[in-house]
């Protein structure tokens, strides 16, 4: 893609390393480890045995975590930055059972119904016309083949958190969509939601603006990241109607629709 429709490429290429996109920082707080479990144990029940997709894999912290448990697993990220620093992690030798690819997730190089399963953590809301990249994964998915995957709501404080600090500070800029546009987009790709689970109504990072600090403040993390019945408090918030209208954070476990 051209990096004038998606200025993300350069951005990750020169101003990301494995530290921003690590599971295991130092000193990481129990919401943001709930929400690493929550997408681990995800790859658990899909994934095991199975040929599996990271799409947007970075530098393949959750790739990595279970490959061996994969008779072939495939990483496709946009960044040559990402993926050299992958390579690294690996000793600079990529094993049998992977193979990575640099191409952008709405032209995945991969044969059509290739894959069982493909995932897509914390990353699609940084690519444009994201509908794209869901008919892509519909493509290269079997019949019956499931899917995971995170998408931003574009009606939430967080997408004015984004504007900020990608104005202000150069992170990655965010391609956000309206939550009922999410679910056309997910339908216009021949995909069955099995599974939808909702977060973040409070965005719990950034500098921002004045008035908006209370509503960011990191330390909502300790709130909201206290589990009630098997769930966080946020995600119980969250998930409420109307207020997974405003909520950021969609995770979606869909299947390949016959």
């Amino acid at each position: 893609m051209d990096n004038d429709l998606n200025p993300n490429r350069h951005i990750y290429n020169t101003k990301y390393s494995d530290s921003h996109l690590s599971l295991n920082k130092e000193g990481m707080l129990s919401y943001d480890k709930e929400m690493i479990n929550m997408r681990l144990e995800i790859l658990q029940r899909y994934s095991f045995g199975r040929t599996v997709l990271d799409l947007c894999c970075g530098t393949g912290s959750y790739l990595l975590h279970y490959l061996e448990k994969y008779p072939l697993a495939v990483g496709v990220d946009f960044s040559r930055n990402m993926l050299t620093i992958l390579k690294k992690k690996l000793g600079g030798e990529v094993p049998t059972n992977l193979l990575l690819l640099e191409c952008d997730a709405q032209q995945i190089g991969l044969q059509s119904e290739s894959m069982d399963f493909v995932f897509s953590f914390t990353s699609l809301y940084y690519v444009p016309r994201v509908g794209e990249a869901l008919a892509e994964i519909n493509r290269v998915l079997k019949p019956g083949g499931v899917a995971a995957f995170e998408l931003g709501n574009l009606w939430s404080l967080n997408t004015y958190v984004c504007e900020i600090e990608n104005r202000k500070r150069g992170v990655a800029k965010s391609f956000h969509v309206p939550y009922r546009a999410i679910l056309k987009m997910i339908q216009a790709a021949n995909l069955t939601i099995l599974e939808h689970r909702v977060f973040q109504i409070l965005p719990m990072w950034g500098r921002g603006v004045l008035w908006l600090r209370p509503l960011i403040d990191w330390r909502w993390k300790w709130l909201m990241g206290i589990k009630v019945a098997g769930r966080m408090i946020d995600e119980w918030i969250s998930g409420l109607w109307p207020l997974r209208l405003l909520a950021f954070r969609h995770l979606f476990v869909c299947q390949k629709t016959a």
